[in-house]
């Protein structure tokens, strides 16, 4: 590890080379330093080490703080200051990292969006934050056109880093910004009918990757970037890397598949990934071979499966493993758990606190209980959000004052119930409330049912998440119509389901949906969810006789994958409420089987078990001849869209 000695007031540092070429600043972590000070002081004492590498296109430190200095420039051209919000509409790539930089840069804060949400969706959070600048590309760019909201400037990012390219650059008048400014605003499912942005400080983010007891990251490193930069593992992977003068490895947004995900941790040499429990359990399935330079994986989002892990770790001995727990309120993770080597317990813990984090479990009045007694959890430390993006009520109910004997401390109120054993480990019990975790994201039910009773056909809406077994859950929904709407079941379902696609993210959209003349309720009034009927796809059936082996073998991997009894053979995987996620295992599990590669994209233009299994066997018209390059370009875009809605 090489010291570095600071001199001068600009901060510049002088550092002796180590045998590997890369250099590193030795830094700490500091409550008031903020995340584009600490990544200049990097690019300053290793100029020419590789700070980025997306495919065929990398780019240096000393660039990265050129570069994103002379984007910060453009941003206070036109009109960005402190405290204001620039919008990233973009796919994940090396542009949209340096744009990230340059926005913390201009003292400004940057809101990701993913490229996926309904035009109604963004009109909302466009509308709530009010950015300064949009950032868009080629594919995005119509989108953001139709959305009311928009009122700053709207450019393609892609050419606007291109035109700096070309010309002089002049030094960047720094913008003071302490530790607790606002760095990003991230939104997340609100119980209220409602997204809610949540305001993350710089400090949140330094103190989840500096002196760290979880990780232990550094100049030799490779870390990978495979998140959509609207979910918050992003914050993990490329602040991780970029603050601690380490390689970030970026996947291209495009084709996703277990296959490259795997290629690109080996072909970059990755040595610490963060990545979904859906994601681990798919890599944990279909790895594949070695993965010989990943010295440290960590998983998170979901409860941990022990069989997966202990699948892991089987083919991959020589890796640490880690299991760790944390909600975007608390920035990225407030626990972690080392997994043994040979791990062979049933459930997974979620650890003890992560440096500069702490945790206290209170009870209904919010007063702090003993260890082994069951209560709400409440986060401290430098990682707790500023509070929710313009909404001081919800502030003030979630983010709370809590008085130990130690003095008063500010915590995020999270509703989950858990146990804090006598050796520190917390134990999860459950929520509160109606919040679900699916696929890796947080969902409030009580935003579903919301937009649900804004369609005037409807006198009620309720959903639930319906567990198919212990490893398949689904979000199910139940329509009562208003008194006169004259259409039949089917008719209405389209309907309302087409509006739900237009005001809420893909993720949130129920899978499957029922017509009922009237809601069953309690003596209260209130719905009784307990006596909503079960769809009848999840019952025993008989499923259509299959006409060849490809068939049969489609069907069954159909089957274990959505959790289903019943599946048709002209059904959509999609409008049988498979997601992206799931629709990469059926890849995996295919291309296991023929022991040969398939075009994931073939996935997407046959959509049903007998399209696929007449194009699979070679007697699809589509089989015979090649896609045009129009026709793939369409293909590409909707594969696309549907593994950023939930393959991160």
């Amino acid at each position: 590890m090489a010291e570095f000695r600071f001199s001068g007031t600009d901060g510049s540092a002088t550092a002796s080379e180590g045998t590997t070429g890369r250099s590193r600043d030795v830094v700490h972590y500091d409550p008031q330093s903020s995340v584009h000070a600490i990544v200049r002081q990097q690019a300053r004492a290793a100029p020419h080490a590789t700070a980025i590498v997306f495919e065929d296109r990398a780019i240096s430190y000393g660039e990265l703080d050129r570069l994103s200095d002379a984007l910060a420039a453009y941003l206070i051209d036109q009109g960005v200051g402190k405290g204001d919000i620039v919008c990233l509409f973009v796919p994940r790539s090396l542009d949209t990292v340096v744009a990230m930089l340059a926005t913390l840069k201009a003292g400004a804060a940057y809101l990701p969006l993913d490229t996926t949400f309904p035009v109604d969706h963004l009109d909302y959070v466009i509308g709530d934050c009010e950015p300064k600048v949009v950032f868009v590309d080629s594919c995005t760019l119509a989108t953001i056109r139709l959305v009311p909201s928009v009122k700053g400037t709207v450019a393609d990012l892609g050419a606007v880093v291109a035109g700096l390219l070309q010309v002089e650059r002049r030094p960047l008048d720094p913008v003071a910004v302490d530790g607790g400014d606002l760095a990003y605003v991230m939104y997340t499912s609100g119980s209220t009918g409602r997204p809610k942005g949540v305001s993350i400080p710089h400090r949140g983010i330094t103190r989840l990757v500096l002196d760290q007891n979880y990780v232990e990251l550094g100049s030799g490193d490779v870390v990978l970037h495979a998140g959509t930069i609207a979910f918050d593992i992003t914050t993990f992977e490329v602040w991780g890397a970029l603050i601690n003068g380490a390689i970030l490895a970026g996947l291209p947004d495009g084709r996703f598949s277990v296959a490259r995900l795997r290629d690109a941790i080996r072909d970059n040499g990755v040595t610490v990934s963060l990545i979904t429990t859906g994601l681990f359990n798919l890599l944990a399935d279909f790895s594949c071979g070695e993965l010989p330079t990943l010295r440290h994986m960590m998983l998170g989002g979901e409860v941990a499966s022990a069989e997966h892990v202990k699948r892991f770790q089987k083919a991959h001995p020589g890796c640490r493993l880690t299991n760790a727990y944390g909600p975007t309120e608390i920035t990225v993770m407030a626990t972690a758990f080392d997994i043994p080597a040979a791990f062979d317990g049933k459930d997974v813990p979620i650890g003890g606190a992560i440096s500069h984090t702490g945790i206290l479990i209170v009870d209904e009045d919010q007063r702090p209980i003993g260890r082994g007694v069951e209560g709400e959890l409440v986060l401290t430390g430098d990682g707790v959000a500023i509070g929710y993006f313009r909404r001081p009520e919800l502030t003030a109910e979630r983010f709370v004052t809590i008085h130990t004997d130690e003095g008063d401390v500010r915590g995020y109120l999270t509703g989950d119930l858990a146990v804090l054993g006598e050796d520190g480990i917390l134990l999860f019990r459950g929520r509160r409330d109606r919040q679900i975790k699916l696929n890796g994201k947080r969902i409030e039910l009580d935003e579903i049912e919301a937009a649900l009773r804004r369609d005037p056909r409807l006198a009620d809406g309720v959903v639930i998440c319906q567990h198919l077994d212990q490893s398949h859950k689904r979000i199910v929904g139940y329509l009562c119509p208003r008194e006169g709407t004259r259409v039949d079941d089917a008719e209405l379902i389209r309907a309302v389901m087409e509006r739900l696609r237009n005001s809420l993210p893909a993720y949130m959209i129920p899978s499957a949906v029922m017509v009922l003349e009237q809601l069953p309720l309690h003596q209260s009034g209130k719905v009784d969810r307990a006596r909503l009927p079960v769809p009848a796809d999840v019952l025993p059936a008989e499923n259509a006789p299959v006409a060849s082996r490809t068939e049969a073998m489609l069907l069954e991997q159909w089957r274990n994958v959505l959790g289903l009894q019943a599946v048709e053979l002209d059904r959509n995987f999609f409008d049988l409420g498979g997601t992206s996620l799931q629709l990469m295992r059926v890849h995996a599990a295919l291309e296991t089987s023929l022991a040969r590669p398939v075009d994931v994209v073939a996935l997407f233009k046959h959509p049903t078990i007998r399209e696929l299994a007449r194009f699979l066997d070679g007697k699809s018209p589509a089989s015979a001849r090649a896609m045009t390059a129009a026709e793939r370009a369409g293909l590409q875009k909707k594969t696309m869209s549907h593994f950023r809605r939930s393959a991160s």
